[in-house]
């Protein structure tokens, strides 16, 4: 739809990173602002907020190639480096991220489970902002609608937003040459758009449950677990393009196996954790300044 916002000769700006950017500082916002309740002083954070970025784009490119593109990755693995081919995986991000994260809480003798339940809302946060991102360069689009276009909402460099006369009411429709894989000339689903409207509202959600509703350490991680993956599942059925993975037993695509892997760990932790309850918690309190 607006894929580059700024061209410098051959480099650009692009509207997906812009907004992947926006969604770690996002995350990492409410992070900083949370984590005082549990004990935890925000200024030992930043080591950990560098550890996930760097795991979280490793995780996602590796995800995409293994899943989506073996045969050009192992082929050629250098192509991991190669910005303009290839894509990245949601999900191999939430991985590598929360991967490199435990590591660094465990390092750093920080309480992994209680920054878990912390990051889970504001994974949903930096997956709202980077959907938009998605929107924007034309990518992760959804199939052909069955209903025809009715009206043109409004016009965007490379395509526009248009009503439907039936289901899905609000539509997308590409012109040649946007999006990776992308369909062109006919009204496709919004899938980015519900996919960003559905992580905002379960920001929204699991942070009343980290509030208010919490139990165990690990429940708001278990449970945006299991929100996402049926979330992912129910859109992945409606996407539509080309570059999203493999089907694997004719059946399932590669996010759809990996959403039961995840509904399976919500599993595991909830039988693993639920009967320890809250371990003890104290709000942070800084250090009296030194006075001269």
């Amino acid at each position: 739809m607006y894929p580059t916002l700024y061209e410098f000769g051959s480099l650009g700006f692009h509207s997906w990173g812009l907004m992947v950017m926006l969604g770690f500082i996002a995350a990492f916002f409410f992070v900083s602002r949370r984590v005082p309740r549990v004990g935890i002083d925000p200024d030992v954070m930043v080591g950990l907020y560098l550890s996930t970025v760097v795991g979280g784009l490793v995780g996602s490119r590796l995800l995409h190639f293994t899943m989506a593109e073996p045969e050009t990755f192992f082929s050629n693995p250098a192509v991991f480096f190669d910005m303009g081919q290839g894509g990245f995986a949601f999900y191999g991000g939430v991985i590598g991220g929360t991967a490199c994260g435990v590591v660094y809480a465990l390092v750093k003798k920080l309480p992994p489970w209680k920054i878990a339940d912390i990051a889970a809302p504001s994974i949903m946060i930096g997956l709202s902002l980077g959907r938009i991102g998605c929107f924007l360069a034309g990518c992760c689009h959804g199939q052909a609608c069955p209903t025809p276009q009715s009206a043109v909402l409004l016009t965007l460099p490379g395509g526009s937003i248009v009503t439907t006369d039936g289901f899905p009411f609000i539509a997308l429709n590409f012109v040649q040459g946007v999006g990776v894989g992308a369909i062109h000339g006919v009204p496709v689903y919004p899938t980015q758009l519900w996919e960003s409207l559905s992580g905002f509202v379960m920001f929204l959600f699991l942070s009343k449950m980290w509030r208010d509703w919490r139990r165990f350490d690990g429940q708001v991680l278990a449970s945006m677990l299991v929100f996402y993956a049926g979330l992912r599942s129910t859109i992945e059925e409606f996407r539509g393009d080309t570059i999203r993975g493999t089907d694997y037993f004719g059946l399932f695509s590669t996010s759809q196996v990996v959403s039961i892997g995840m509904v399976c760990l919500a599993v595991v932790i909830v039988l693993w954790k639920a009967r320890g309850g809250l371990s003890p918690e104290a709000p942070f309190v800084p250090p009296p300044e030194d006075e001269d």
